[in-house]
């Protein structure tokens, strides 16, 4: 893995790839970066045999954006970095975007082979707490119900 460090970055599917050594956590990941959103796709499909819808993407501002990305995003003139990795079990695809000087995230997790985008998860995630509280509150009020008989 560390030759692929200092190798020059090369051009793939449209994009440049690197491998950056992200800054604060020394994670090495192999990104794509690259000014077409329609490249990145292919990156993506490339990287994981999936096509992902991104043109509808919902994107958050991103203040942990690592500066090594940051950098190399400015030194390549690009406004999009993406790359794709393993957490806890689970692949996962992360795309950023440079507006100015400002900086977005979307990104998507593989559940049962498909990839589901964060927003939806983060719904589904609020979806569940509510169902949960819902379901403890009417625990909550039958048993107060059976103290009244």
């Amino acid at each position: 893995m560390l030759e692929n460090l200092t190798k020059a970055p090369k051009w793939q599917n449209g994009c440049i790839e690197e491998m950056v050594i992200l800054h604060g956590s020394k994670e090495v990941l192999k990104y794509s970066f690259s000014n077409s959103l329609d490249n990145i796709k292919t990156a993506i499909f490339a990287r994981t045999g999936r096509n992902i819808n991104i043109e509808k993407a919902v994107w958050k501002q991103n203040p942990k954006l690592s500066i090594s990305v940051k950098h190399l995003m400015n030194h390549h003139n690009v406004n999009y970095a993406m790359t794709t990795d393993m957490r806890n079990k689970e692949r996962f695809i992360t795309v950023n975007m440079r507006v100015g000087d400002n900086w977005y995230i979307t990104g998507y997790n593989e559940i049962n082979g498909k990839f589901i985008s964060w927003d939806l998860l983060d719904i589904f995630d609020k979806l569940q707490k509510l169902l949960a509280y819902i379901n403890d509150k009417e625990n909550s009020s039958s048993d107060d119900d059976e103290d009244d008989e």
